[in-house]
């Protein structure tokens, strides 16, 4: 056999006769055995070169991998399979050589097919001896053996590039502890969390058991061994421990094992996480703390809120008296204006719980500024002329509108002038400028006082902060945050400024402008209160007498009511047109006493009004549910007790009573 006749053999030693062949079988059909043989082979190709490197002999299954036919590739040299640059760098000639050398070569890389695609080949090389062939045959040369490897090397590139993702994800996770356990617990592998969380390097932990993470105590306690067995045996363990860091502190932790199993499905290993709970447990304590503060805040509000009704509502009646003196109304006036300050204080100490939870509620609105601006120089003036310091107000001709709540913007004003009062010494000058820009609006309230140093421009606006020696510090500290807060939350900017001590200071606010909104009707004016017949309901006895006292003295027929049995007993007697009914009392609460008054008076056309020293939204929005007209918090100023009793009264249904909350 020679040339392409040759190309379809396979050159082979003398193989002893098989049961199938008889001694004197003929060569050619055993050779063409061998060639069935060899066809039969899928992704594998075997052919032969001679001792030069040149293809001599190509089988089919060469054929199928290469897509090289028998006359195409016969006499090419062996490199025609390789890549141009492995041909350059010399990597078939190498091969060649060492096969020549050694008897045998292996190369794994790429190879090349017919239509250029690249396949990825494990191949062999042995050299054929002369020794070896029969008599008769050409020279020495090589076999050559290669299997497509191209799947197995995608999945293995694939297996390790998941391996490394997972492995980088492990050395990144933010304190997050990562290790690679024996199913014995011994550190196989420790990651940067590990590192950061327990302080010992992967060198240190390496061949470590897991207890040597744990404390003495809990190590002689038996939780890491509960834990491996917990995991080993239920594929999986949770639970919060007390790791040891390398400093000797210790650190809780949430930790997990989890049971690694291999392609068999047998136990290989365990991977242990532990996450720092650090962070977490003083947010829940921080949050703890929070809700405790808002708990405390809303009881000391109500607490003081209560002897400051009887107050508010003695002051009033002095002032409504007709034989009061000179004497007696300056003081009425030095006791509102220190009220009025008081006042504002439990207003600010309330709010401080709503900004640290972030429940401060704005209700946003097209608000006429100057409006807003006007209503605090009015509520100030007293102040400052009892202060003898002069006012400067220069406002916009025509308002500005911003989209504000327009009481909250009235806190921040207000906040800011009676810091400059405050701090201006008798005969200042305390001023008001408000300049309009095309989409802001700009106030700036100054004052000829004391001034601030430049450190403590921006350090005023924290929460209790108070700036001067101890001996001249004054307030809460808590003004300026809340202004900042409220100021924020209308989408606007509050800073000061000061040119030194005793130079005076400029707080500036900053607003958004917004659109005038539309004109709305006229109402007509109010007209005066009718006479009522009020009962007043409070088991603090002075605050009942005076507000009974001082509704006398605005015209009405008030009695009053130190009880809730007191009220049900009194009331049916007077038969009052509108209750001022107290909700927090001891034998019974507000609410009890409206379900016995309302099926009492049904029919009727009676007026509820709820008094108490709560007054969040919720407490609103559960009064009037509960069946109440209003809700009015104490301290109630004259004004708005007018107002709530000019509404007109409603009717009491006819049907079955409300439901009665508790």
């Amino acid at each position: 056999m020679s040339g392409l006749q040759a190309a379809t053999e396979v050159r082979s030693t003398p193989m002893e006769p098989s049961a199938g062949l008889a001694p004197e079988g003929d060569a050619l059909q055993l050779a063409q055995r061998y060639r069935r043989l060899l066809d039969a082979v899928q992704d594998c190709a075997v052919f032969e070169l001679d001792a030069h490197g040149a293809i001599v002999a190509w089988p089919e299954p060469a054929r199928r991998l290469f897509g090289y036919s028998a006359a195409e590739i016969a006499g090419s040299h062996v490199s025609r399979l390789h890549r141009p640059e492995d041909v350059a760098a010399g990597v078939p000639q190498h091969w060649l050589e060492t096969a020549a050398r050694n008897g045998q070569a292996r190369d794994e890389g790429w190879r090349v097919r017919r239509d250029g695609s690249l396949l990825r080949a494990s191949c062999e090389m042995r050299r054929i001896d002369a020794a070896d062939l029969p008599d008769g045959a050409p020279g020495a040369g090589f076999i050559v053996s290669c299997r497509d490897t191209t799947v197995q090397q995608a999945a293995a590139d694939h297996a390790r590039l998941a391996d490394d993702k997972l492995r980088l994800l492990a050395e990144n996770l933010p304190c997050t502890a990562v290790c690679e356990l024996d199913l014995d617990g011994t550190i196989r592998s420790w990651n940067a969390g590990a590192r950061v969380l327990a302080g010992h390097t992967a060198q240190e932990a390496a061949g470590q058991p897991l207890a040597w993470l744990y404390t003495p105590q809990d190590v002689a306690a038996g939780r890491p061994r509960a834990a491996l067995e917990a995991a080993r045996a239920c594929g999986q363990w949770t639970g919060e421990e007390r790791l040891a860091r390398k400093d000797g502190s210790v650190v809780r932790c949430a930790t997990r094992m989890v049971l690694v199993r291999d392609a068999a499905g047998c136990p290989e290993g365990l991977l242990w996480t532990a996450r720092d709970l650090s962070d977490a447990l003083r947010l829940e304590t921080l949050d703890a703390g929070n809700r405790r503060l808002q708990s405390f805040l809303a009881i000391l509000a109500h607490e003081l809120r209560n002897p400051l009704a009887p107050v508010r509502n003695a002051l009033e009646a002095i002032v409504l008296a007709a034989d009061t003196g000179p004497r007696v109304r300056r003081c009425a006036e030095i006791i509102d204006r220190q009220l009025r300050q008081i006042e504002r204080l439990v207003n600010d100490l309330l709010d401080v719980g709503r900004v640290t939870a972030g429940k401060m509620k704005m209700e946003l609105t097209p608000t006429s500024y100057n409006d807003v601006v006007s209503t605090c120089l009015e509520a100030i003036r007293p102040t400052l002329e009892a202060a003898g310091q002069q006012l400067v107000v220069a406002l916009p001709e025509v308002t500005p509108y911003v989209r504000a709540d327009a009481a909250r913007l009235g806190q921040v004003l207000l906040n800011l002038l009676s810091n400059a009062a405050k701090y201006t010494p008798r005969g200042g000058t305390v001023s008001v400028r408000v300049s309009v820009e095309p989409a802001r609006v700009i106030t700036a309230v100054s004052d000829t006082g004391r001034g601030l140093e430049p450190s403590a421009l921006d350090r005023i606006f924290n929460l209790f902060a108070q700036e001067g020696d101890a001996g001249s510090r004054s307030g809460l500290g808590v003004g300026l945050a809340l202004a900042k807060a409220i100021v924020e939350a209308h989408g606007g900017a509050i800073q000061a400024d000061s040119a030194g001590v005793g130079k005076g200071s400029t707080f500036t606010v900053i607003l958004p402008r917004a659109t005038a909104r539309a004109p709305e009707p006229a109402s007509p004016p109010p007209g005066k209160a009718p006479r009522r017949r009020v009962l007043v309901v409070d088991d603090n006895a002075d605050s009942a007498d005076s507000m009974a006292e001082l509704l006398t003295l605005l015209g009405h027929n008030a009695q009053a009511a130190h009880s809730g049995q007191q009220a049900i007993g009194v009331g049916l007697a007077f038969r009052p047109d509108c209750v001022l009914l107290d909700l927090q009392m001891p034998d019974m609460s507000g609410y009890e006493v409206l379900a016995v008054l309302r099926e009492h008076f049904r029919g009727r056309a009676v007026q509820f009004l709820a008094l108490s020293g709560r007054g969040t939204a919720e407490d609103q929005r559960r009064s009037r549910l509960a069946g109440f007209h209003a809700h009015l918090t104490k301290p109630l100023s004259i004004e708005a007790l007018s107002r709530a009793l000019a509404e007109p009264v409603p009717a009491s249904p006819a049907g079955p009573a409300p439901h009665k909350e508790r």
